[in-house]
């Protein structure tokens, strides 16, 4: 499989059964990251905390993402538009 600059290109590129429920580890209620959820943070690598996934002990960016994901709240905007172009303003 290619490698994409972002996960938003994969999903464009590759025949995925539900490329909707996929979404940003940076919006994410399942990334254990310290601190408000903005754009800056996009880079940052913390757990996941998922119920199904965390025995994997998965360590991820705030720019990785998965069809796991459900919305973490009070998201900054700037880490919104992230999670739909993937480019810090």
């Amino acid at each position: 499989m290619p490698t994409y600059k972002h996960y938003q290109d994969l999903k464009k590129a590759e025949h995925l059964a539900n490329p909707e429920r996929i979404g940003a580890c940076l919006t994410c209620k399942y990334w254990d990251a310290e601190g408000p959820r903005t754009g800056a943070l996009a880079p940052s690598d913390a757990l996941c905390t998922h119920p199904e996934l965390r025995r994997f002990q998965l360590i991820v960016s705030g720019g990785s993402g998965c069809n796991e994901w459900e919305k973490y709240p009070n998201v900054a905007e700037d880490a919104e538009a992230y999670a739909q172009v993937g480019v810090n303003s």
